[in-house]
């Protein structure tokens, strides 16, 4: 009877207000979006449903790491991956996880649908399913030191073309697109703008005057504002927030003109969340005007956030209206015309070999073409065509590059393919030298 009496106190105690509700995200955000929105929505869920949350944030490195702990929880259990949220990483990402079934269904609320548009410049921020909504969006770009600019006498970037300058070399740091999902995003715009050969041609350009290809997105940008390099492709975000902190008269971004692509950044609930009552909860905060406002504002704004700029491009109008003149950036997506539309489905499908292929004549063999670019283009204020045609000139057309995708599934085909790759990279930049 004392047991039974113990048990009811216990059940019927305060105690019971600390129980917890739980959300676990996986997300290649960078540590400043967590640090924003965690607290935030903690705050708001205590308030609005009366009891606490828990979220577990996990971040495997990258959006393609992310990826790929997805496909290994969901291979040992096709049910569940135990994560509620996928959040961030470009539609070509979201496009691969729900190829891979791995997205839920979710339909916002009415009155917050109507905030969300179907399209902004021409560009989808849902998609048809449901399955995943544009928590931001994205655009990608040039990010540049003007002070170190000024000191070692470089003219301001305008184009990617213009990464390719000899005057350029050693001055640029790039990530390594087999880490980075933005990285890849950048050299598909490259060759989907420019076309099969002349997209190879600026790639190996660039990657000439490159210093070094690093394993996050946001070590370029920390060596461009540490001074260490002069520039760096980069996408929106890691620029403008940079800039909101340490001021437009130090650092400067530009969108490349004819090259700019707008690309929505998704939220999506995985299939078989475990929480998945507190992961539309989730869904719904972030896409809220205060979720968004936080994209916005800069640091210290009233209603933006605490620590840190985070500078991106909301997907909520209603946020953009209370908060003009008070943005970081005064661009509205919302009031473009259309401006370049990657083709997804071919940027997905190419994504993994497209990398190897760029790691195997831009990366891997990095030193090897350094020395060739600097061979051709010491003195130059601009290469040869025809040496950069040949510097540049990829192991494979264009047709043949599609054929291949579809057998990169197969381990062998893939590892012969890049020795074969490796090889003709090595001689072609032995014969440049």
């Amino acid at each position: 009877m004392k047991f039974w009496l113990l048990l009811t106190s216990l059940l019927c105690s305060p105690l019971t207000a600390l129980a917890k509700d739980t959300l676990v995200i996986l997300s290649p955000h960078r540590k400043s979006i967590q640090e924003e929105y965690v607290p935030l929505f903690t705050e708001y869920y205590k308030k609005t449903f009366k009891t606490d949350v828990q979220v577990e944030w996990l971040d495997q490195g990258g959006t393609s790491d992310d990826v790929r702990f997805m496909r290994a929880k969901f291979g040992s259990n096709p049910k569940t991956s135990g994560v509620d949220i996928f959040w961030g990483g470009g539609t070509a990402t979201f496009s691969e996880l729900q190829q891979d079934n791995f997205l839920a269904s979710y339909k916002l609320p009415a009155a917050l649908k109507a905030q969300i548009p179907e399209k902004a410049a021409g560009i989808s921020l849902y998609d048809k399913s449901q399955t995943w909504y544009a928590s931001a969006m994205s655009s990608f770009g040039v990010f540049f030191n003007k002070k170190i600019m000024k000191l070692d006498g470089l003219s301001e970037p305008k184009t990617f073309q213009d990464l390719g300058k000899p005057e350029y070399r050693d001055s640029i740091s790039l990530t390594d697109p087999r880490r980075s999902g933005s990285a890849n995003t950048m050299n598909i715009i490259i060759i989907q703008t420019l076309g099969w050969e002349k997209g190879w041609e600026l790639l190996t350009a660039i990657a000439g005057n490159t210093r070094s290809f690093t394993h996050s997105s946001s070590d370029p940008i920390k060596a461009v504002v540490a001074g260490d390099v002069a520039m760096a492709m980069a996408i929106d975000f890691y620029a403008l927030a940079k800039i909101g902190d340490l001021g437009p008269s130090n650092l400067g971004f530009v969108l490349p003109q004819g090259q700019t692509v707008l690309d929505p950044d998704p939220i999506a609930i995985l299939k078989g969340a475990p929480n998945r009552k507190v992961a539309e909860r989730f869904v719904d905060f972030v896409l809220s005007v205060d979720g968004q406002k936080l994209l916005l504002l800069p640091k210290g704004a009233e209603g933006g956030p605490v620590k840190s700029s985070l500078g991106r491009m909301a997907a909520n109008t209603k946020a953009y209206e209370l908060t003009e003149g008070k943005r970081i950036d005064a661009y509205n997506p919302f009031k473009q015309q259309s401006l370049v539309k990657l083709e997804l489905g071919q940027a997905v499908k190419m994504q993994r070999v497209f990398n190897d292929l760029i790691g195997a004549l831009l990366i891997d063999t990095h030193e090897d073409l350094k020395k060739a670019w600097t061979k051709v283009s010491k003195g130059q204020k601009a290469v040869d065509p025809a040496k950069l045609a040949a510097l540049g000139k990829a192991p494979l057309t264009e047709a043949e590059f599609n054929a291949l995708v579809d057998k990169w599934d197969d381990e062998l085909v893939r590892n012969n393919t890049i020795k074969t790759w490796v090889t003709f990279a090595k001689q072609k930049y032995a014969a440049a030298k």
